[in-house]
């Protein structure tokens, strides 16, 4: 089979970690997620995924994000089965199958054209499941799920991190403009990364200009960029990883310091 070949750069190029990790982790006996869709699409392209084969905190880590996500995605689906979901930033995530193509009133995927074009390549839209190739910061998207009138629920993973307080500041203030009421499922990058991608086990394998510029030390504090949000949930990942970390990181996470500077977290705010 002819491969297909990669054609990302910068931050839109992040979504092949993640797939990597996904499939990765797929393969393994007693396997923290299943994602047979990402075995499948790394297996079709051609790109060099063996630079990435040591990184296995990232590994992990993606692993738990996404299955953390996964989890509140159901628990939110359960209750509202008539929802609107959207997730930006998609990449080549394939949430919609993995959760077996739930019947909501809608799911829509979003990103860059870039990685809009080679997501099609690999994943088909469908009657309940849309492609919309346009940036997180635009407005049509919010309009969009808005027309609905059902509840909405709102994807961001491993896309924040990317950008700036003010950028990510700006994606929230919008929503709470435009939209009566939602969930906002997303992952918060360990406060200690911000600023240091070149010691990232696998972001110092990719260009220069990919850097982590967003997190924040206490979640609590996004409540008052807008009085309407307000957060809900939070995991910190490292008390999920069932033993997969590093021991030295499962050692060092009993430490308070570094277990609040150095946890990745899945947050859930609500609109209101």
């Amino acid at each position: 089979m002819k491969k297909i070949k990669n054609t990302l750069s910068k931050v839109p190029e992040t979504m092949l970690i993640t797939l990597w990790a996904k499939a990765t982790e797929t393969k393994r006996p007693n396997a923290l997620l299943h994602d047979k869709k990402a075995v499948e699409i790394m297996e079709q392209i051609e790109y060099d995924f063996t630079k990435f084969q040591k990184a296995k905190l990232s590994q992990v880590g993606c692993c738990i994000r996404a299955k953390l996500i996964d989890h509140e995605t159901r628990l939110f689906l359960n209750e509202h089965p008539e929802a609107v979901v959207i997730q930006l930033g998609a990449g080549l995530d394939a949430r919609y199958e993995r959760l077996g193509q739930p019947k909501v009133c809608h799911w829509f995927d979003l990103d860059l054209a870039e990685a809009t074009t080679l997501r099609l390549q690999f994943l088909k839209e469908s009657e309940r499941n849309t492609f919309l190739a346009e940036s997180m910061f635009d407005e049509e998207w919010i309009d969009r799920v808005n027309s609905y009138g059902r509840p909405i629920l709102i994807i961001v993973e491993g896309v924040f991190m990317y950008f700036s307080s003010e950028e990510v500041q700006g994606v929230f203030q919008k929503i709470c403009a435009k939209l009566p009421a939602a969930t906002i499922l997303f992952d918060m990058l360990a406060f200690a990364a911000v600023g240091r991608a070149k010691q990232h086990d696998t972001l110092r394998k990719m260009g220069e200009e990919t850097e982590f510029k967003w997190s924040l030390l206490n979640t609590k504090e996004m409540e008052k960029w807008n009085n309407r949000l307000h957060v809900r949930k939070e995991y910190y990942m490292s008390d999920y990883d069932e033993g997969r970390f590093p021991f030295i990181f499962r050692l060092l996470y009993k430490i308070p310091y570094f277990w609040n500077r150095f946890n990745q977290r899945i947050v859930k705010i609500e609109i209101e």
